[in-house]
């Protein structure tokens, strides 16, 4: 555990308004380490995204991979997108 320094608390505050991730570089600490420090300084805590968006090219390649016989499991694999959003897009533009 790295003790905070005032110089970081500082930037800390002067940040509020971005998002955990800028911060957290910023600072060279993690997103949930500036979270945690904003909150003890009753200063707003920096949002953290939750999702990440695949460009629609990647969603495209892998459903032409699936339609030519891949498995869900190999597709993930080969294009390093986790099992479960692979999946989802697989069967949604199935049902689509």
């Amino acid at each position: 555990m790295n003790l905070w320094r005032t110089t970081e608390v500082r930037a800390l505050r002067q940040m509020a308004g971005s998002d955990a991730m800028t911060v957290a570089a910023a600072l060279g600490r993690t997103p949930r380490a500036v979270q945690d420090m904003a909150r003890r300084q009753g200063t707003p805590v920096p949002r953290q995204q939750h999702v990440l968006y695949w460009p629609t090219a990647t969603k495209r390649r892998a459903r032409a991979m699936r339609a030519s016989g891949h498995t869900v499991n190999q597709i993930s694999a080969a294009l390093g997108i986790p099992f479960g959003t692979v999946r989802r897009w697989v069967y949604e533009g199935a049902a689509a």
